[in-house]
């Protein structure tokens, strides 16, 4: 009972924070350092927060202060309702240089000289007749979003979160499969040091197949290579999008693509269409692989559905809609989320679960 008071005790707090308020409120309020002290403590409590010494707690409570600070600034800043908009969530206590160490490292995009054969642009586009929209969630071909912690293996979960698309698309079945795996046994990758897409389907490709979560589940932390790991699901190849807003939209229509962006600025999204506003526009530079589970319109607003591996707690339950159909503006899409866009393709691929 104690526990659900508090988390409506503090939805109430934060959603009232979420909005923009006069300067002269906002202000006041972000004065309070009783409110503020207030909030930390329940924000502690609902996320079994606790700090081995008082000088720590000192010091994560002055980065929330500063933090709250900045949510309420840009929330007032937000020219529209369909604004992506922030909140306090569980990096609340993390300062935007730890975050950015944490979960946010530069991504080399360039492909591997050893697979290029493996490679190829996406001939198949058709955009004639594309439906408006396009959701794998609502297809029963998208699993529930994971969380990483502390372990930068978002590329892992991109690539798992493709193959799985595939494997129901194809098959039927929609089968967990196993982020840690790649983390352990793609040495081309770095492990929890990061990674991206265009080597782990390259190992899952050479090893002729991936094992289920169930089997090799996820420790969130570099361990040793099961090398007789089950080969449950296997891909024939790779294809690389060239880059365009037709050949995303078409290839998004027909599966999930793994895709890079700089995720800069995106530690206490809360929801609402992200236009970019911490990025570059004529730059691929990427700190995030995730995964396009769709794309749709709201009032005339065009976005992509995007999957992270935040955890539950982040975002829009997980997922990040950032505009998309601005290719004159953004030459990579906003915040390089096409420069590099990739799916596997499969001749096919499960055993029977």
């Amino acid at each position: 009972m104690t526990k659900l008071f508090l988390s409506f005790f503090i939805l109430i707090f934060i959603t009232c924070l979420s909005f923009a308020l006069p300067n002269d409120q906002l202000n006041k309020f972000s004065s309070s350092d009783e409110q503020v002290f207030q909030l930390f403590k329940l924000w502690q409590i609902e996320h079994g927060r606790e700090y081995g010494t008082t000088k720590e707690k000192e010091k994560r409570l002055e980065i929330f202060k500063s933090n709250l600070k900045y949510i309420n600034e840009m929330n007032a800043k937000r020219k529209s309702p369909l604004q992506h908009r922030l909140s306090l969530n569980k990096f609340a206590d993390m300062s935007p240089e730890e975050f950015s160490k944490t979960y946010l490292q530069e991504i080399e995009m360039q492909i591997p000289s050893k697979f290029d054969d493996r490679k190829h642009e996406d001939n198949d586009n058709d955009t004639e007749n594309l439906p408006a929209s396009v959701d794998w969630r609502e297809k029963g071909a998208v699993t529930d979003v994971r969380d990483q912690g502390d372990c930068q293996s978002h590329w892992a979960f991109s690539v798992t979160g493709a193959i799985e698309g595939l494997n129901k698309i194809v098959t039927g079945n929609l089968i967990n499969l196993s982020a840690q795996e790649l983390v352990d046994c793609d040495h081309a990758s770095n492990g929890c040091a990061g990674g991206y897409y265009f080597n782990a389907f390259g190992w899952v490709i050479n090893n002729g197949g991936i094992d289920t979560e169930a089997n090799y589940p996820y420790i969130a932390k570099n361990g040793t290579c099961k090398v007789n790991a089950n080969k449950v699901v296997s891909i024939g190849n790779l294809y690389v999008l060239d880059g365009t807003e037709e050949a995303f939209l078409d290839r998004v229509s027909k599966q999930p693509v793994s895709v890079s962006l700089d995720a800069t600025g995106l530690q206490f999204y809360a929801g609402g269409v992200y236009g970019g506003e911490y990025c570059t526009k004529d730059s691929r530079f990427a700190t995030l692989v995730a995964l396009i589970v769709g794309y749709d319109s709201v009032d005339g607003e065009d976005y992509w559905i995007v999957k992270n591996s935040w955890g539950k707690d982040w975002g829009e339950k997980g997922y990040l809609y950032i505009k998309r159909n601005v290719i004159k503006e953004w030459p990579y899409g906003v915040c390089a989320i096409n420069a590099a866009g990739g799916y596997p393709i499969t001749t096919v691929l499960s055993s029977s679960i």
